[in-house]
Parts: structure tokens; sequence; C-alpha cells
């Protein structure tokens, strides 16, 4: 699933900073002037502080305020500071001059917002500039992209891809449409396939994104854009030689080049941002009750097993990356050694492993923290971490996502869930993978924050029917 980025949302964070900046510069220069025992709170200049909050959005979006604002220099971004708030503090005159209320204000309390202002926004902006260039450097937390590219404009496309110092994406690997994976690298980065082997590259790393850009008259990419999009990946296609393609496409920007973007979804960011803001309240509503649940459910566990009260697995997350999940323990502690002996009992058809009347759950305290799905409640934790989602699809082990084949990929394209449509869609009756893998795929295709929330709803009261097992 791809998120479009929105022009202004994509810098909020950059945007809530320059309003603490104006807000903090007004308060700080009113309190020395006046004395920080006056009341702050006078009409005049909580209506100020409003108008001057209102100026720097209306010059944000006018004046593109962020544009390359994460790779501009100290002395280029202490001039945008400057400019931006000298613009503000403008506005703000000409406000107070036309309802003719200069007079209420105080020469040195303007004067010294402006001043406080501009470094403030300039020490707050370099702050977190600073923190987010060394989160981007962190290779865990970048895009990764896999280059599709015809060997006569490999190494220009490589180049220009690699050109931003600060970017959220990394080329990760090649892919040569009319060349032998024999040759090593393309600017340093490593030829991993040729046209025909790519899938066995993707199933076994990371990939969250392709950047096709061939010369015309190699069909070949369209049927690798074809393929990584029914897998659930996005594609960008530089629009030079673009002749079709499957799944949903936007016109888009990336590094640099115009490009046709198809997914298997394409949602906006602010709805994938405020989807990250409830599982941030989720996680943290969750873990609150985790903790109040933890002391009773370990003495209930430690009476009938002996063992350690979480039970940690590594599992497959969004597009092959591993984490560690975590649970209540309900089985006892050898149940993955006795998985095997008990293969012939599986009710589930295809990758996934499931018995109704499973022999190595923890009589009693087991089966209830299963049946309640209070085991699973420590994933909440994964969830504030990012690792899951409240609403995704089920994360499958590592020994059932290497038997996966191309058209499984497709469950993989967001991050895995806490619940899901096939959970609430009567999982305990369903015992086919494929019906897994197309409620997984109905659900990516149709997502949206409305959809989460029925699929929560829903989730709750399966909970309280006790049909959580």
């Amino acid at each position: 699933m791809y998120g479009k980025k929105n022009g202004w949302l994509k810098h909020l964070d950059f945007i809530i900073l320059d309003i603490g900046s104006i807000v903090l510069s007004l308060f700080l220069s009113y309190g020395l002037r006046h004395g920080f025992q006056s009341n702050y709170a006078l009409r005049e200049y909580r209506e100020i502080g409003l108008v001057m909050v209102g100026l720097n959005l209306g010059i944000m979006f006018f004046r593109d305020s962020y544009k390359e604002v994460i790779r501009r220099g100290y002395l280029k971004e202490f001039s945008a500071a400057v400019g931006h708030f000298s613009l503000i503090m403008a506005g703000t005159l000409v406000y107070l001059f036309l309802t003719r209320q200069s007079l209420l204000f105080s020469r040195l309390t303007v004067a010294g917002t402006w001043a406080l202002g501009c470094v403030l926004m300039y020490v707050f902006r370099i702050s977190l500039k600073t923190w987010l260039r060394k989160r981007m450097m962190q290779r865990e937390k970048q895009v990764s992209v896999l280059a599709v590219v015809s060997q006569d404009v490999a190494e220009d496309t490589v180049s220009e891809l690699q050109r931003k110092k600060y970017s959220d994406f990394q080329v990760t690997g090649v892919v040569l449409t009319d060349g032998e994976a024999a040759q090593k690298t393309v600017c340093g980065v490593p030829v991993v396939a040729d046209g025909g082997d790519y899938v066995g590259y993707i199933k076994t790393h990371v990939v969250d994104e392709l950047f096709v850009n061939v010369s015309d008259g190699f069909q070949m990419a369209e049927s690798i854009v074809d393929s990584c999009v029914r897998m659930g990946i996005t594609v960008h296609q530089n629009l030079l030689g673009v002749t079709g393609g499957t799944g949903n496409k936007v016109v888009d920007e990336f590094a640099g080049f115009t490009v046709l973007t198809s997914s298997i979804k394409v949602a906006a960011y602010s709805d994938l941002f405020l989807k990250r803001c409830m599982d941030i309240a989720g996680g943290l509503a969750g873990l609150f009750l985790t903790v109040l649940l933890f002391p009773f459910v370990a003495a209930a566990i430690k009476s009938k097993s002996k063992g350690p009260v979480l039970f940690c697995q590594e599992r497959v997350g969004r597009n092959g990356r591993t984490f560690k999940i975590y649970k209540f323990r309900s089985m006892y502690q050898d149940a993955e050694q006795r998985k095997q002996e008990l293969m012939q009992a599986n009710e589930m058809q295809g990758l996934m492993f499931k018995i109704r009347q499973d022999p190595r759950i923890i009589p009693g305290v087991g089966e209830f923290i299963r049946r309640t799905s209070i085991d699973e409640f420590p994933q909440f934790w994964n969830v504030l971490k990012g690792d899951m989602s409240l609403v995704g699809t089920r994360p499958p082990t590592v020994e059932e996502y290497e038997q996966y084949g191309m058209h499984h990929l497709v469950r993989m394209a967001i991050k895995p869930g806490m619940t899901g449509l096939w959970q609430v869609s009567g999982r305990n009756r369903i015992t086919d993978f494929e019906e897994v893998v197309r409620l997984d795929t109905r659900y990516i295709e149709e997502w949206s924050l409305n959809l989460d929330i029925k699929i929560l709803i829903k989730t709750i009261a399966v909970l309280l029917h006790g049909n959580g097992e």
C-alpha cells in the first residue's frame, strides 16, 4: 500500500514546531516586558497569537516554506527562519494598523517577539532536522527500493537516485532487464537479478518499492511491474516509455523523476497518519490494561506451568521485515518442538497451522486467555513500537513465509495487525489459507479508516461473545 504524501502534511512536525516558536516567543516577550506575574491571558494578546498562527499557515501554503527543508544547510535555514518569521510579524503589524489596535501593544513586546521568534524558530528547526537526519541514516527506518533498469540508463538512473544526501529511501539492489545478473554492481549498488529471477530475490529480501526506468522496447519491464503490483509492492515508473500496467495509479514525483506510481492501494498520507495516531492511542491504552492484568495472568500461568510468562517468537512483517512478537504464554514450553508431531491434525488447508483442541495448550488458564484473546495483549507493545498495527493482516511465522508463493506476498503489503478482516469474518470456520489470503487482499484493496473502525468494533463484539480463539 502506498501513501501519497500531501504537500503540507508530510511537514506536520515542522508546522507544529513553528507554531510553538510563535506562541513561546510572544509569551516570553510579554513576560520580559510586563512581568511573568501579569495576566498573560489578556484577550488582546490571545487574539494576536491566533492571528500570528493563522498568518504562519497562510505564508506556509503560499511560499512553500518547507521545500527541501531537510537538506537546507545552517545558513540557508537561518535565512529561511528569519524570513518566515519576519513575514509573520509584518502581517501582524498590518493587522494591528488596519484594526486600529497598534497602540494597545508595547513596541518592545513586538520587537522582542520578532527577535525571540527568529531565534526559537531556527533552533527548533535545526534540532528537529538533526534528529530526522540521524533517523534517516538508519537502514531499518528507510524504504528499501529496487531499481529495475536497462543497461543503457542504469548508471545515470542509480546515480540520480543516490544524489540526494538525505532521503527516506535507499536503493538496495538493481535488476537489469537486458543484462546478466553476473555484473557485480552499478554505482556501488549490487546487481541482484536479471529480468527472469527477481521474484526469488524479493521473497528473501526486504523490498518496499520498485523504481523502473528502461529504454523503449523492453516489454519485460511491464511484466515485472504487473507481477510486483500483484504482490503488493509499490512501483514507480519513469513516465517516459510507460505503456500500461495494473493497480491503482497516480502521477507523482520520486527522487527528481516524474513517475507513474502503481500500487494495490493508494491511500492519502493524512489517512495513514491518522491510522498511526489510532495505533499509538490504542497501544498506550492496551499496554495500560496489560500492566493491570499482568500480575493475575502471570500467577495463573505459573501455577499451571513452569517457564516464562511471556512467549516471544520471530514473525514476518511488512514486505519481509522480521520482528519479535510477544504474547502471554498459553502453551507448554515445548509447544514449538511438538508442532511437527501434530501437523497431520492441522485443520487449515495451506500455509497456516491451527488445531481446535490443541494438546499443547495449558489446561484452564491457557484455554481461557486464548478464548478471550488476553494472550495477545502484550502485542500492544508491538503496535506502539510500529512493528504492527491495531488492524492489518496476521503476521506469519518465518517457516510459513518461506513457503509462500508469489500471490501470497500481497498479504505483506501492509503492517501486520492484532486483528483483521478474516478474524471478524468467522475465523473459526475458515479452514482454507487461500480464503484468508483473499480476505486479506480485499482488506488492503478496500482499506479506509472507516473500515478499520468497523473491524475494531466487530472484534470487540467477537471477544465479548467469547469467540476469540
